[in-house]
């Protein structure tokens, strides 16, 4: 009975170690590997003054990785979420974008993003 029980532990713990490796508090998945290229939101730290824009909302996200063992969240998983939840309103660029990063009460690691969804012309 004991093997069993050890069998069964071991095999929940090597899927933990392989399932989703990141969460966010939004609900959409987190890849692990992003293409930065093919995400169809401009992600800028710039404000785009000169692109005539409208601010349609301030939008935030936070990637958190789930265990000490998995690589810490980066900049391009931030980036893909915040295109996410941009495309979801209809806006074409994130702009004023300001990240923060660390280890928290919670989490082994994080990384916070929020900015500007904005319709621009981008002309």
């Amino acid at each position: 009975m004991n093997k069993v029980i050890n069998l069964a532990m071991i095999t929940a713990l090597g899927l933990s170690f392989t399932a989703c490796s990141y969460r966010d508090n939004s609900g959409i998945s987190v890849p692990e590997n992003i293409n930065a290229s093919t995400l169809s939101v401009v992600i800028t730290e710039d404000s785009f003054n000169d692109k005539n824009c409208k601010t349609l909302e301030q939008i935030d996200i936070s990637v958190k990785k789930l265990t000490a063992f998995h690589k810490d969240p980066t900049k391009d998983q931030a980036n893909y979420l915040l295109s996410e939840k941009a495309k979801a309103i209809n806006a074409n660029v994130v702009r004023n974008v300001k990240y923060s990063s660390g280890i928290g009460l919670m989490t082994w690691g994080y990384i916070d993003a929020q900015g500007d969804a904005s319709k621009c012309d981008l002309k």
